[in-house]
């Protein structure tokens, strides 16, 4: 179990394509797993899909930062 301490999302982009859509943004976080404090960041990719006037997500993608 973690406990999210800070989350921090940057320079969010959407882009629709018909009946789907990309959402990309890079992001800073801090959370306590197993009595430690972690602190990562690093860039997300949603890809939505529209069916019957939902948006369901079918992938997620994560980079981290560069070290």
């Amino acid at each position: 179990m973690a406990k999210v301490h800070r989350w921090e999302e940057i320079d969010p982009k959407i882009q629709v394509y018909g009946d789907s859509a990309v959402v990309t943004y890079y992001f800073n976080m801090a959370l306590e797993a197993g009595g430690q404090m972690i602190e990562m960041g690093g860039r997300d990719m949603f890809v939505f899909v529209k069916e019957d006037g939902r948006w369901w997500a079918v992938a997620d993608q994560f980079s981290p930062y560069p070290q």
